[in-house]
């Protein structure tokens, strides 16, 4: 795993209402970076090897399943393709998740005569090793990969009449390593069950992958990892340790897989905790009614997923989607937001979770803290302090009560009178702040605009400054040997304020703040 931020944590940390067989969702990684996401995936089980199925009508359990299998490679039982071209070479991939799941009681399923009646029956033993399948990246051959298994009914009393199973592989390093991120991914040899299944089998995998953007405002990303089954009863996921933006209008996007979401049950919902009105409002868009979230199909926010192979629109119970939260105004989310809740439930059907993720613009002074914070990895036995240590540091909006315990005349009973005017305040604020030390530079305030891991995205963030009649210089700090890009520096942090609020109001500047360096 990375070596440097963001921070990853694969402890439990926080608590899921359920109450079926399976394996609760804890949170896997999570991430605080300028960037954006990208999700593709397909099936692999259809009604024919390889032509789509377009009849949105046809459900999973009337279909004569059968492995997809489109690579024409005669070391695959089971393939199919989906196309990355979202993302522009040269982007630095921060983090790659490889997911696969299915039914899978046992090899074949047939129809029999008992009596007076039609009874399905399991033909084949089942093979242990779902975690082994086939992963080929653009313009290389076919690797094995071995993942963890999040959870496999097989062999207990979960689940017994469809014994699903999920997996999970890491790929970050063997993206990271392409010459090219743009192309078709296949997936092969993922097990399932064919035939006829009662209640229907379903089958499918999913790659997200996560990147550094520099035109992109800071974001948290995270991703949760478990397998329950929803029903009649309710399951919430909470997604906490974020703070989003203060001003302007907060995008804020999940993704999910399952499988058996069938289309014809419209019973199925997915919704978010509103704490204005305290209540769950359903989420919807043009393909994904709020009573019929999940309904055999591939979108990426109002759109059908299209660019995969085979390009089905009825994709046999296994959904997988991104979708932006609807937050016109704010809202649900709105500014200082701390803590988000998805809930899914369904009446007349069931559903098998089994991948989620979130993520959210974040407030600049947060996403600052929480990168320096974050340059070394958290590993379990560090979690304690290092959440000890989070709760230690304040944002800009806390910081007062902190500026109080400094040796500051005056400044306990001028704010409580409400004598200082905000930019006084501010200076206090700013002034009270810990020094960092750059052994490179002159003591000052430095007015930073931008900050980056990777060393080409600042060049071009850099250059992009010269473009706008800036000059821009950068510094590494040595404690995470990022760099950091500034606009002017001055001993007078009054002048250092004034200078930012003279630029500020630039979409390119909406979101930079002030450093104390050198001054102890």
């Amino acid at each position: 795993m990375l070596k440097h931020w963001p921070i990853i944590i694969s402890i439990l940390l926080f608590q899921v209402g359920y109450s079926q067989d399976g394996i609760p969702f804890y949170e896997d990684v999570k991430f605080y970076v300028h960037g954006n996401s990208i999700l593709v995936g397909n099936n692999i089980l259809g009604d024919h090897s390889s032509i789509p199925l377009m009849d949105i009508d046809v459900s999973n359990d009337k279909v004569k399943m059968e492995y997809i299998d489109v690579d024409d490679d005669d070391r695959t039982f089971s393939s199919s393709q989906a196309t990355v071209n979202v993302a522009e070479n040269g982007l630095k991939i921060i983090y790659a998740g490889l997911y696969w799941s299915a039914l899978y009681p046992y090899e074949h399923g047939v129809i029999r005569k008992s009596g007076n009646r039609m009874v399905h029956k399991g033909q084949g033993d089942r093979e242990l090793n779902v975690n082994s399948i086939l992963f080929k990246t653009p313009n290389d051959d076919y690797e094995t990969i071995n993942g963890e298994i999040i959870f496999d009914s097989y062999g207990t009393d979960a689940f017994s009449t469809n014994v699903p199973y999920a997996c999970y592989a890491d790929v970050t390093s063997k993206l990271q390593g392409l010459s090219e991120l743009n192309g078709t991914y296949t997936i092969a040899n993922i097990r399932a069950a064919e035939g006829n299944i009662s209640g229907g089998s379903s089958a499918g995998w999913l790659l997200y992958i996560i990147y550094e953007d520099p035109r992109q405002p800071p974001k948290y990303f995270t991703t949760y990892k478990g397998f329950v089954e929803v029903n009649d009863e309710v399951v919430e996921i909470t997604f906490k340790d974020f703070k989003t933006k203060e001003k302007g209008a907060i995008n804020t996007t999940i993704a999910l897989a399952t499988l058996e979401g069938d289309r014809k049950f419209k019973t199925d919902e997915c919704s978010i905790y509103n704490a204005k009105t305290d209540a769950f409002e359903n989420i919807d868009n043009a393909l994904r009614q709020d009573k019929n979230f999940f309904n055999s199909s591939i979108t990426i926010h109002s759109e059908m997923y299209t660019e995969r192979n085979p390009n089905s629109t009825n994709t046999l119970g296994f959904d997988l989607l991104k979708a932006e939260i609807p937050n016109f105004e704010n809202k649900i989310i709105d500014g200082g937001t701390t803590e988000a809740i998805l809930q899914f439930q369904t009446k007349a059907d069931r559903f098998y979770l089994f991948f989620v993720a979130f993520e959210t613009e974040i407030n600049q002074v947060f996403y600052q803290e929480k990168r320096e914070l974050g340059a070394l990895d958290i590993t379990e036995e560090s979690v304690s302090n290092v959440v000890k240590e989070t709760n230690q540091v304040t944002t800009q909006s806390e910081s007062i009560p902190s500026i109080l315990s400094h040796e500051v005349v005056g400044t306990s009973v001028d704010i409580e009178k409400g004598k200082l005017d905000n930019k006084n305040v501010e200076i206090m604020q700013i002034v009270a702040k810990k020094s960092i030390t750059i052994p490179s530079l002159a003591s000052g305030y430095y007015l930073v605009t931008n900050v980056f891991s990777n060393v080409d995205n600042a060049k071009r963030w850099v250059a992009f400054l010269k473009e706008k009649g800036y000059s821009p210089k950068t510094y590494i700090n040595p404690k995470n040997n990022w760099h950091y890009i500034y606009i002017y520096s001055n001993l007078d942090p009054n002048l250092v304020i004034d200078r930012r609020d003279e630029i500020k109001k630039l979409d390119y500047f909406k979101e930079i703040w002030i450093i104390k360096i050198n001054l102890n």
